[in-house]
């Protein structure tokens, strides 16, 4: 008996190892989305504070509360599957995540406030029952991974290597709304075509040519401090053409005008339709032939960056 023990005890380890390792591969599948989720959030969470609002399940004073919240969530729970530190615990937070996002986008869609889903930011554009297909894919992965994972003891270096990963996940978390990553976040480099930016009322054509296309808003002193160089830009010869795009109301927009009294064009767009081209204002970029050709973020360029193009 002993013997015929002995005997199974090195296959019964070979199948373990095998279901861990196919439990890990399983695990790579939820975490790797809810990196990408939070990446895109945590660059812009008040743009996903707002899509939280949007749903209507819970008062809009939560959403910046909820927007962190959710960010932490996600990207914690991603560092403990890629880590593997107590995988059945952790799957079975990962499917309590992805059944509460279910119900809410459930929720919302029968409500008819599904509109932007939040998440993957400006990532990807999704109707709500894409959202609910994906979710329930990481659901089922998460349920096998867990009953693959039975008997697993999680070793002291892979506690090391959660701590490790946490130190992303606290900077992304508190500070990426700061970090320098507006082009990836934003999606918009060179190469993108902004000749169908949609404005309110008429607009000056831009589509030809060289074009600066600026974009400005309220309580942004970033703004007001680069329209002096707008102006001068504007007046150069050898410089684009200059038009200025306020994101807001129209009054707004003709007090802006009013204030600076520019040598260029100003046109204004609602800061909804705006919002998926910034992170803060201004916002500015050099197009030609609606092309962009280069971005400055969070900045208005001097005259000089543009004459001498």
């Amino acid at each position: 008996m002993i013997g015929a023990a002995g005997r199974l005890a090195p296959g019964f380890r070979r199948a373990q190892t095998w279901k861990t390792l196919l439990a890990y591969l399983l695990a790579l599948l939820p975490a790797l989305v809810l990196i990408a989720a939070a990446f895109f959030k945590a660059g812009d969470p008040a743009l996903f504070a707002d899509q939280i609002t949007a749903h209507q399940v819970t008062p809009a004073s939560w959403s910046p509360f909820l927007a962190y919240l959710f960010v932490a969530a996600e990207l914690g729970l991603a560092a403990a599957l890629l880590a593997f530190v107590w995988p059945r615990v952790v799957f079975s937070l990962t499917i309590f995540l992805m059944l509460f996002f279910i119900a809410v986008t459930a929720w919302a869609w029968a409500h008819g406030n599904a509109e932007g889903c939040g998440c993957f930011g400006r990532l990807v554009d999704r109707g709500p029952r894409a959202v609910i297909i994906q979710d329930a894919v990481i659901v089922a992965t998460s349920v096998l991974g867990m009953l693959l994972a039975r008997g697993f003891r999680t070793r002291a270096w892979q506690w090391a290597v959660l701590g490790v990963l946490l130190v992303p996940v606290i900077v992304l978390t508190g500070f990426g709304s700061t970090l320098p990553i507006d082009g990836v976040v934003v999606g918009i480099r060179a190469g993108k075509d902004l000749s169908n930016v949609a404005f309110e009322g008429p607009a000056p054509p831009f589509e030809e040519g060289r074009a600066l296309l600026a974009l400005v808003g309220p309580d942004c002193a970033a703004c007001e401090a680069g329209v002096p160089a707008l102006k001068q830009i504007a007046a150069a010869d050898a410089a684009p053409r200059v038009l200025a795009v306020y994101a807001g109301k129209p009054g707004a927009a003709q007090l802006w005008r009013f204030k600076h009294l520019p040598n260029f064009p100003v046109v204004s767009a609602s800061e909804k339709s705006m919002r998926q081209y910034y992170r803060r204002l201004p916002v500015t970029f050099l197009l030609e032939n609606g092309i962009v050709r280069q971005v400055w973020w969070n900045r208005v360029p001097s005259a000089g960056e543009l004459v001498h193009d």
